[in-house]
């Protein structure tokens, strides 16, 4: 497996700055999508309209993908902390635990493996997609 899944332009590296403005780009886009979805009386999260964001900017060509590599690289190595917050919420309702334990168990191991393969397959869809397109004749092989 590829250690660097992405070809980075010279000076597209991970200095800590650079991470930071971009997680600070992505926090501006969350809030810009919260107050768009709001004036529009969209029922979506914040989120998810930062998500289709972001992707329409990536996919025109108005936002060049090393411009967010450092801080998209920065989230992804600290997504353990999103996943922190329900596992406490599992250890306080120690009595419910106790009454429907296996049931809830059930529930939270299935519903963790169809996050798991539903982002992998995603990832993995998306991957062979962006490698097909930078296989197009014209394009070189060369990432924007």
């Amino acid at each position: 497996m590829e250690s660097n899944l992405r070809q980075r332009p010279p000076g597209a590296g991970s200095h800590p700055l650079r991470a930071a403005v971009q997680v600070l780009f992505f926090i501006g886009v969350w809030f810009a999508a919260q107050f768009l979805l709001q004036r529009l009386h969209w029922p979506l999260p914040a989120a998810v309209g930062g998500l289709f964001l972001v992707l329409a900017l990536l996919a025109a060509g108005i936002l060049p993908e090393h411009r967010l590599a450092a801080g998209a690289d920065w989230l992804l190595g600290q997504m353990l902390l999103f996943f922190i917050p329900p596992l406490l919420a599992v250890v306080r309702f120690g009595p419910l635990l106790a009454h429907s334990g296996l049931r809830l168990l059930g529930a939270i191991a299935l519903g963790s493996l169809l996050v798991l393969v539903g982002t992998g397959l995603a990832v993995e869809r998306t991957l062979r997609w962006e490698r097909a397109r930078q296989a197009r004749p014209g394009r070189g092989g060369q990432a924007r």
